[in-house]
Formats: C-alpha cells, structure tokens, sequence
C-alpha cells in the first residue's frame, strides 16, 4: 500500500484479484509482534452467499446486523465504474436463518470479468434508527476517489454514498465526502471514504479510512473535523475500526498504510486527544469489546496490502496491562472484514468480505 489515500480504495480489487491465484494451500497465521497465543479457536459460518459484506452491530434480541456493500449493478462491463441498487442491510436471528431486513441501497463497483469477484463500495455499517425518521441508520462507504464529482457522475440515486444517512426517510445525517471537500482536515489528497461510526448524544462519530480523519456529525447534516489522526512515519493512518466505553472512553484503530507493524489503537478519554494505546499490529479494520470488557481487534492480511492477501487474524488486548493476545485461528480468516460480539458473548466476523460469496462466521475460543 502506497503512501497516497487512494490506495485504500484500490486495495481491496488488487488483493481479491491476487486471492484468485492462491492454491488452496496456505500458512497458518503468524502471531503479532510480541503477541502471546490462545488455543486454537473455532469458527462456524452461520450465513453466506453474502454480497461484500462489512460491518456487524450486535442488537439487544441476540440478532446481529450486517451490512451489505451490495455487488454495484449486475452485468457492469469490466472496467467500467457502475452505481446499482445491490446494497443491503441482513438480519442474522441468534440460531435462525439470514433475511435482508432492507434492500435496494446504492452500491457502486467496477465491473470484473467474474462477477463474483466484484468489489462494491455501499453499506459498511448499520444499526436500528432511534429517530423519528425510523428504518435504521446506515454508514455508507465511497470507493474512490471518493470526490463530489465522481458521485454526482453517478447521479442522484448516488447521493447517500460517504454519508451517514437513515433509511426511513433517506435523510443524510452527515455527508463525509462533502465534509472532505470543503475541509480537507489533513491537506491530502480530496478522498473521503468513510469506513465505521459510533452513536454520540444524538449525532454520531465516523472514521474516514480515506482523509485520515473522525468526523463529528450532530444529526442534523452538519459535519465538523474531531481528529485528524497523524501519520505512521510515511504511512498514512487509514482510520477504520472505533467503539465507545461505557464511560465515554472512545478507542479508534488505523491501518498504518497497509504495513506490517504500521497499525494502531488509540484511546481518546473524554475531554482528550487521541493518544497510542497499543501499536506494532496489521493492517487492522475493526475493533469490539469482547465480553470481559477487553478488545478484539481484527486483521484483514497478516503480509503488506502491496502483495496477494494472506490469512487475517484476531487478537485480545487487555486494556488494563495492554498486553496483546492472539486467538488461533489457522488459514479459516480470509480477508475479514467486520467484527462484532453480541449479548450472550459470540464474536462474530464477515470473512471472504470481497466479492459476492462472503459469510458471517462466529468464532469460539
């Protein structure tokens, strides 16, 4: 992964692509720098046949939510960049069967010579609306560039792409891409491409994995800069994954450009700027709380993003010692992509999160 914001965007086609002209033979995944290990962990898929799939939110019935980014629009011709209505919101009941709770939400993607393959931009996280607007509030990602330009080249249908918006009513809460344009909080390159969110009051807090910022939106269609989150030497951060203690503690991870080692996890106490809790970790994407109040934290590759993707991983930090643990899991995390643990304590991952066979898998350890 280069230095450029871009690459974010680009990552995830180049790394399906490799993933193709893997055997099926790999190696297990290494340990983090400096990690201890776990017993080996079980995985069991407990949905698939899922289009690009991305975050998990854990509801108070035991269900989980997972956001589709959908498989932009069937049929697009290789090469050619195509808004479709693919994206979608799934409901995963604690023992029951998958079903799309909403469905006909913007996803764009370049089309592939095997559709399969696509790697679509749309949902990346969603929870139940508490607002008067109702259905639920859904974080949209924007492949890049994510520019105003390029997403009106898409057309109106396009306009809650790098926004978080509510499905009831299509309101748009907070427009990162436009956020991005007008700002450019840390004076790169115009890439907004918002990755993850966090409710705050009545507004919300989102990472952007493309302008290295969280952004602060009220509820209301204002946005406003939180943190720019600085560079890992060269690397550019790459925030993604960010959660919230019970006492307003708020934890973000980057991606450190894609670099072994390069990630982070800060921890931004209320009232504070964000300061390194742990670092050393790859390529990091999501970040939950696990039952005993520790932090999962969820690899995408454990090698460089520059190369074909090996396994990712899944590691424990106690926040007390910040000692890092990692939890086995063999070759089984293939480009994941979302994390979340639900009320009785299961964590579950979006694993083969590109392309349109992806699967929700809950991990025991």
């Amino acid at each position: 992964m280069s230095n450029s914001r871009a690459s974010w965007k680009k990552v995830l086609p180049t790394a399906a692509a490799a993933a193709v002209m893997l055997t099926a033979t790999t190696a297990a995944v290494p340990a983090e720098a400096g990690a201890e290990e776990k017993p080996s962990a079980t995985l069991t898929v407990v949905a698939s046949g899922l289009k690009n799939p991305r975050g998990i939110t854990a509801q108070s019935d035991g269900s989980v939510l997972v956001a589709e980014s959908g498989e932009g629009l069937p049929g697009c011709a290789a090469g050619t960049r195509c808004l479709g209505a693919t994206g979608a919101i799934v409901k995963v009941p604690f023992g029951g069967s998958m079903s799309r709770v909403v469905t006909g939400l913007p996803s764009v993607a370049v089309g592939t010579a095997d559709p399969t393959t696509v790697n679509a931009s749309g949902p990346s996280q969603a929870v139940a609306g508490t607002t008067a607007g109702g259905g639920y509030t859904v974080l949209s990602a924007f492949g890049g560039p994510g520019t105003p330009e390029l997403r009106s080249s898409l057309g109106d249908s396009a306009k809650t792409l790098g926004t978080v918006f509510r499905t009831g009513d299509n309101k748009v809460l907070g427009d990162m891409v436009t956020h991005e344009a007008t700002l450019n909080p840390d004076g790169g390159d115009i890439n907004g491409n918002p990755w993850r969110f966090v409710r705050d009051g009545a507004g919300f807090l989102a990472t952007d994995a493309g302008s290295n910022d969280v952004v602060a939106g009220p509820g209301d269609g204002t946005t406003s800069t939180k943190y720019v989150l600085p560079k890992n030497g060269t690397a550019e951060s790459v925030p993604t994954g960010i959660v919230k203690s019970s006492d307003g503690t708020l934890y973000i991870a980057d991606m450190g450009g894609g670099q072994v080692g390069g990630s982070r996890i800060w921890k931004v106490p209320p009232g504070q700027q964000p300061q390194v809790l742990v670092s050393g970790l790859t390529n990091i994407v999501d970040i939950a709380f696990d039952w005993k109040g520790d932090l999962l934290a969820l690899s995408y590759s454990s090698s460089s993003l520059a190369g074909a993707p090996t396994p990712g991983s899944l590691s424990e930090i106690d926040l007390s010692t910040k000692k890092v643990t990692t939890i086995p899991t063999g070759d089984r995390l293939r480009q994941p992509s979302g994390l979340g643990v639900d009320i009785f304590g299961c964590v579950y991952i979006t694993n083969h999160s590109v392309g349109t066979n992806g699967q929700l898998v809950r991990v025991w350890y």
